[in-house]
């Protein structure tokens, strides 16, 4: 009896393999370059003869049963904030959208995706989504100066010693005429320089802000959110000389004063505040939605959602911080 059992698994278990198997499995993540507090998203598309809709010919995506993954949602690495399966033609398509919280690679752990959308599995389909990679930009520069090389003696007559004596006197004249001066021209190039980066950043950032107003009422508002932190990430790293893509909204104070030594007049730190403040608003929108605030009254005041003209003022106060920034005063 128990031979009979176990040639009827053997079985099943040989034909139920081709329908769980496999094919044509693509992965892509955004966007291409993922940082720190960003919302990214991974698809993991594939084919299988496995039907994830049964009678369920209009629907074409499901959410999937967090309960089920061997992985918490909300840890130290990331934050899982939706994972749906969808449906086209005979592909699927699993989408992770997530927080990630550290750099470096992320490698959600394999899981049974039958069981993710039904509840419970007979025969496990597993998936294993690959690593996925945060980005930090790092500024290393050497400045320092390298030693001068010791002068080279040739052998010869006293009169060419004489003569390569004087030119290494005049070198060595020369040398500390210059040293001397060094300190004052370096100045002069570096504030040329961070003038004309600073420009161009300023012209970069409100080109950025310009094409953002235009394109508004094609995206929604968590976009929108996205792209006024990103813009502002961008512009704060090249202005302050600090990787802003990788601080959170409560970093940039400390991270802000830590920069300029709290040597800095109340105006700019009231421009610094001001951006604290849209940072603040922008992280409730990309990541408050379906939370417990966002469903609590009134809704003009909770609602995970720009109120009507709100993006046009965050656009013009925006733009008026940067011009600010700027000035300088």
């Amino acid at each position: 009896m128990k031979k009979l059992i176990s040639a009827v698994l053997f079985a099943l278990s040989s034909i139920s393999a081709p329908i769980f198997a496999q094919s044509d499995i693509k992965q892509m993540s955004f966007p291409k370059h993922i940082y720190i507090g960003d919302t990214a998203e991974i698809h993991y598309t594939f084919g299988s003869g496995v039907d994830f809709f049964p009678d369920e010919e209009s629907v074409d995506e499901k959410n999937l049963l967090f309960s089920t993954l061997p992985f918490k949602s909300d840890n130290n690495d990331f934050t899982l904030q939706k994972a749906v399966i969808q449906k086209n033609g005979p592909l699927y398509t699993v989408v992770l959208i997530f927080t990630p919280w550290k750099t470096g690679y992320i490698d959600f752990p394999e899981f049974d995706l039958y069981a993710a959308v039904f509840g419970i599995s007979t025969i496990p389909f597993i998936i294993d989504p690959k690593p996925v990679e945060i980005s930090s930009i790092m500024v290393d520069q050497d400045t320092s100066l390298r030693p001068f090389a010791s002068p080279l003696l040739f052998p010869g007559t006293i009169y060419f010693v004489y003569i390569i004596i004087a030119v290494i006197l005049g070198i060595l004249i020369f040398v500390v005429q210059a040293v001397i001066r060094w300190q004052t021209i370096s100045d002069k190039i570096k504030q040329k320089k961070i003038l004309r980066r600073n420009a161009k950043n300023f012209r970069t950032a409100l080109r950025q802000l310009k094409k953002l107003e235009k394109k508004s009422a094609k995206i929604n508002d968590v976009i929108f959110c996205t792209a006024i932190q990103h813009i502002f990430r961008n512009y704060l790293t090249v202005r302050m000389g600090l990787d802003f893509h990788a601080l959170t909204t409560n970093q940039f104070i400390p991270a802000f004063n830590s920069a300029t030594c709290g040597v800095v007049n109340g105006f700019i730190v009231d421009n610094m505040e001001a951006i604290v403040e849209i940072f603040r608003r922008m992280d409730y929108v990309r990541f408050a939605k379906n939370s417990i605030d966002s469903n609590k009254l009134p809704k003009e005041k909770y609602a995970a959602a720009l109120h009507p003209g709100e993006r046009e003022e965050i656009l013009e106060t925006s733009r008026a911080i940067i011009k600010l920034f700027d000035r300088g005063k």
